[in-house]
């Protein structure tokens, strides 16, 4: 494995924050980004516990505010 790997600089900047993500079926899911590739695959933290959810079932991304 590199260990030199780094996430996108466009996609690090969700980590951390309470964001709806909106999904290609049409659903819509909010909660806290805590981890994040280079796909767009993230673990999100929300009331539900910790949901993983895959980059190619992503629609977008919004930071809430």
């Amino acid at each position: 494995m590199n260990d030199n790997f780094q996430v996108n600089k466009q996609f690090a900047r969700f980590k951390g924050k309470d964001v709806l993500i909106g999904l290609k079926n049409w659903e819509e899911v909010e909660g806290k980004i805590i981890a994040i590739d280079n796909f767009l695959n993230l673990v999100l933290d929300n009331d539900e516990g910790l949901k993983v959810i895959k980059g190619g079932k992503i629609a977008f991304i919004s930071i809430k505010e």
